[in-house]
């Protein structure tokens, strides 16, 4: 199934290991491509059982929406599973937050 990730996914991954990088000296530019790069390959490998994962419990939006929630790399992504015009199902991936900022 086709996986699409929501710019805002990208921007709080992004943000998110900018500041870690700012805050731990320690932490390479080549580590944090490496978790990114398994972030976004375990992400397109959701399409394959994407209505594994339960709907989300905790944060309130996400559960108003009635998104299913997935965690990897402690990152809590919100999605849905959508179908097109031509009734071909897709996973539409609308949120992600650390977590250390879920809440």
């Amino acid at each position: 199934m086709k996986v699409i990730i929501d710019k805002k996914v990208q921007t709080s991954i992004q943000d998110f290991y900018d500041a870690a990088m700012e805050r731990h000296i320690t932490l390479s530019y080549t580590s944090v491509i490496d978790k990114m790069n398994r972030l976004y390959d375990s992400l397109e490998d959701l399409g394959k059982i994407p209505s594994l994962y339960a709907k989300s419990r905790l944060k309130e939006d996400w559960v108003k929406a009635g998104w299913r929630e997935y965690i990897c790399e402690d990152f809590h992504f919100a999605y849905e599973i959508c179908t097109d015009d031509d009734s071909e199902d897709y996973v539409w991936v609308h949120d992600a937050v650390h977590s250390l900022l879920y809440y």
